[in-house]
This record gives structure tokens, C-alpha cells and sequence, in this order.
């Protein structure tokens, strides 16, 4: 009979800094977001402690509530470009039966 387990070892506590979702981090540590006059604009920001799906960053100038773009892979993002954020949707379920 064999067990395994799965944990998580906390090895270094941040507070206040904002966690930037994997997916919306470029290549030398920048970040894309969407600006209140509907243009994409890229920030650096510093490396910090990271986990599976987010990175805890820092960037001077970047706050809790900016709409950080995280489809960078679409044609057309690239800074300066006119944008509009999508409508969330909801996860559509099949009714119950």
C-alpha cells in the first residue's frame, strides 16, 4: 500500500503587492494594460516570489483595479493600440436532467 500527499511550504511572505495572473506577464518582466482612454500601454514591473498560476510583482505606477490584458497572443496587442475590455460571460452549465 502506498500514499502520497500534495502541500504547500510557505518559504517567504509579500504583503501589499499585487498578483499578476501568469498569462498577462511578457517577456522581460512587462505587463500590457488597458487605460482608461481605451489605449494598451506596457509597463515593466519587478520580479518577485512566485507560485503556480501568479507572480506577486511590484511596478511603480501600477494598481489594484488596472485592467491588465491578458490575451496577448490576439492580433493588433501591442502598445498604442486602441482597445475595448470584453464582457465577462458566464460559464453556461447544461440543465439538469
Amino acid at each position: 500500500m502506498g500514499y502520497s500527499a500534495d502541500i504547500e511550504v510557505l518559504v517567504a511572505v509579500r504583503d501589499n503587492v499585487l498578483r499578476i495572473p501568469t498569462a498577462a506577464l511578457m517577456p522581460g518582466n512587462r505587463v500590457m494594460l488597458l487605460t482608461a482612454a481605451g489605449l494598451l500601454e506596457e509597463r515593466r514591473v519587478e520580479a518577485g516570489l512566485s507560485n503556480w498560476g501568479s507572480s506577486p510583482r511590484s511596478a511603480p505606477g501600477l494598481a489594484r483595479g488596472d485592467r491588465l490584458v491578458a490575451s496577448l497572443e490576439r492580433a493588433g496587442v501591442k502598445a498604442g493600440a486602441r482597445a475595448v475590455e470584453e464582457a465577462k460571460t458566464e460559464a453556461k452549465t447544461a440543465p439538469a436532467k
